[in-house]
């Protein structure tokens, strides 16, 4: 049974889509089958992968019952499959309004739960249907940060939305736990060290017991390195691109982490 992984925070630019990519990347290197699935009206994680836009869509999945999912899921240059996004899905919540709808993506994952390893979750930036049909689809959550105030007031809007939708027992709510915290384009400085102070404060005394696995949210940087855009200038994961380079090798750490931590749970 595949492990459904979602990357959220209401803040853009934070690392979700270059996190998703590298993760997939990487988990596709050690073996695993990975399946990604892009929420985001802005569609990057699609355009990085270079998958095929003429291809059946998730919001084509979610609107139609005529959508052959086999078609619709595609494998990238990467390694890894994913299921575009489409511009589309700016009319989610206008659209998928039905209080069934939120159920969407968990019944997709659900009848591919057993061809892959991973379902990775890149979310948009913003508090949508689709990100609701994330905190019901997800097992886990890792949120990204970075040294902005409005990414770190994100993860406070992270943890009250999963709280909105955890309780055990009905398949309307969420068991999903947070996994852990990256934070992206790390440097140490004054300001960096601060923002890793604040989030362990968050994790310790803000993030209530329910929504932690066994062990605590990990919180894990990911060094500023100018191969990150270079590669997505190119369309390549970072990991393909340059892997000696800080960030490679800390996405890297990343997954060891997570699948340690999967293993163990």
């Amino acid at each position: 049974m595949a492990v459904t992984i979602a990357m959220a925070n209401q803040k853009g630019g934070v690392g979700k889509t270059t996190s998703t990519i590298e993760f997939a990347s990487i988990l596709t290197k050690l073996g695993k089958k990975v399946l990604t699935i892009d929420l985001d009206q802005q569609c990057n994680l699609t355009k990085n992968a270079e998958a095929d836009r003429s291809a059946p869509t998730i919001f084509d999945l979610f609107s139609r019952d005529d959508v052959d999912i086999e078609k619709a899921i595609q494998k990238v240059s990467a390694g890894y499959y994913i299921i575009a996004g489409s511009p589309e899905m700016s009319k989610a919540d206008k659209i998928f309004d039905d209080p069934t709808a939120v159920y969407l993506l968990d019944d997709l994952l659900d009848a591919l739960s057993e061809d892959y390893d991973y379902f990775l979750i890149d979310n948009a930036p913003a508090r949508n249907i689709p990100l609701n049909m994330s905190y019901i689809a997800a097992d886990y959550f890792i949120m990204c940060a970075d040294s902005g105030e409005d990414s770190l007031d994100g993860i406070d809007a992270i943890v009250s939305d999963m709280m909105k939708f955890h309780k055990s027992g009905k398949r309307s709510l969420s068991d999903a736990k947070i996994l852990g915290i990256v934070v992206s384009r790390f440097r140490q400085t004054n300001i960096g060290n601060a923002v890793i102070e604040i989030i362990q404060d968050k994790v310790e005394n803000d993030i209530p017991d329910i929504l932690k696995p066994i062990e605590p949210p990990f919180i894990m940087t990911v060094r500023e390195a100018a191969a990150v855009d270079e590669a997505k200038m190119v369309h390549k994961p970072v990991e393909t691109y340059k892997r000696s380079s800080n960030a490679a090798i800390d996405y890297r750490r990343i997954v060891d982490e997570i699948v340690r931590r999967l293993e163990e749970e």
